[in-house]
């Protein structure tokens, strides 16, 4: 479900077009368990198409786009200290989603704008927790959020009275690590599981 800070990521949800690609609003009862009051309920539009039969769109999921690429070169170069070729590319991808474009800055501040428009670009597309790691910012952006959820649940769809238990999104970087499977550890026993499993 779309929390309260991705609708507050975008920048200008009039004129970016993928505000409204992307993201719904089912105005009426709330579909939450527990709530009853009218009011507008995001859900995630970005798959939904007129289809024959119901449930089957024909989506193949996204892999890779054109979008995609370029923010990855506007990464990569900007890595190279080439910012004025990074914000070209990036820039690309702003134009065709309606907004203006920047101007080359920074390193890191061209860096932030990177990554906060592969988060908009891509979003729904299981590619925002692999940016966060990437980038360093998994434990740092997530405990954040998490503490946000704790601090105020029914802001995150939480039914009233409930909310998620004390140790719920308490990031660390051991959960960063992919486990090694079980059935390598069974096949292998002299294979040693990740620190801290």
């Amino acid at each position: 479900m779309p929390t309260p800070d991705l609708l507050k990521a975008y920048e200008d949800t009039l004129k970016d077009q993928r505000f409204s690609a992307s993201i719904g609003f089912y105005t009426g009862p709330s579909p939450l368990i527990g709530i009853t009051s009218y009011n507008r309920t995001p859900y995630i539009k970005k798959y939904l198409h007129p289809h024959a039969v119901y449930g089957q769109t024909a989506d193949n999921g996204p892999i890779y786009r054109y979008a995609e690429v370029l923010l990855m070169l506007a990464e990569v170069t900007n890595e190279q200290g080439r910012q004025a070729d990074a914000v070209a590319y990036l820039n690309q991808v702003r134009a065709r989603a309606g907004l203006l474009p920047l101007a080359a800055g920074s390193q890191t501040d061209l860096r932030t704008s990177i990554l906060k428009e592969r988060q908009i670009e891509l979003v729904f597309e299981n590619k925002r927790w692999h940016d966060l790691v990437r980038s360093g910012l998994a434990v740092q952006v997530l405990s954040a959020k998490g503490a946000k959820i704790k601090a105020n649940p029914q802001a995150y769809y939480y039914p009233a009275g409930s909310a998620p238990i004390s140790t719920a999104f308490n990031v660390t970087d051991r959960d960063l690590l992919y486990p090694i499977p079980v059935s390598e550890i069974i096949t292998n026993p002299d294979l040693k599981q990740n620190p801290g499993y």
